[in-house]
């Protein structure tokens, strides 16, 4: 996000992505992982923000929501729950991706321009909305709401990489190590900021000149998206 310093509209849309993704991630997964935690997290502010998600949001332009909080264990109703929770990370940022996209269109916007700007080079495409730049909107409230869009857009296609402590981590590594080794393995990388490391080598370090690997992945999955839609 110190990126769209440059682009105040963008950068509200951005924080304002972030934080409605965070919130609303983390309500749903508390309302569905049981009344007493979920009663927790919905009463206390400070379970709404991840502050490792929210460095990588400001350093990369994408972050992620709280880990969802799931009973320690390998039994199958851990693994459900866990895949449930990864499920709420992936909608949950779609559904609001979706209206930030509606709202642009309703401010003006086109589906041509969704489709041109999905159609751009990796390193002039969606992705660079996440660092302020923007190719397709003019008026305030269109670079507001492309900025939403892309954060909660970027931000569910995030929580689908298989490293902790992105839902769909806890869940992967919460149910296929077997062994006793690889279990002891599954543990440092559940209860360990080993994983958080990992990601933010992947969001922040560019390769051989190009974007940063899992912002290229995010990228193209995104343009992929937005020329489905124009």
């Amino acid at each position: 996000m110190l990126f769209a310093l440059r682009q105040p509209a963008v950068l509200v849309g951005l924080v304002l992505g972030f934080a409605a993704t965070s919130i609303a991630v983390t309500l749903v997964q508390g309302l569905l992982s049981g009344p007493k935690r979920g009663l927790r997290q919905r009463t206390q502010p400070r379970f709404w923000l991840d502050p490792y998600g929210a460095v990588a949001a400001l350093l990369a332009g994408v972050g992620w929501a709280p880990r969802p909080e799931i009973r320690r264990g390998f039994g199958s109703s851990t693994r459900r729950t866990a895949w449930l929770m990864a499920v709420v990370a992936l909608v949950v940022p779609a559904a609001l991706a979706a209206a930030g996209l509606a709202a642009y269109l309703g401010a003006g916007g086109t589906r041509f321009a969704l489709s041109v700007l999905g159609s751009l080079s990796v390193d002039s495409g969606s992705v660079t909305v996440l660092h302020g730049s923007q190719h397709i909107a003019s008026a305030f409230g269109q670079k507001v709401a492309l900025g939403f869009a892309m954060e909660c857009l970027a931000m569910g296609l995030l929580s689908v990489v298989p490293i902790p402590p992105l839902a769909t981590g806890v869940a992967v590594w919460s149910q296929f190590p077997r062994t006793p080794g690889s279990r002891r393995l599954a543990y440092h990388l559940l209860e360990e900021q080993w994983g958080i490391a990992v990601i933010l080598v992947f969001t922040l370090i560019p390769l051989v000149g190009q974007e940063p690997a899992l912002l290229a992945l995010i990228g193209t999955v995104a343009d992929d998206i937005l020329r489905a839609i124009g």
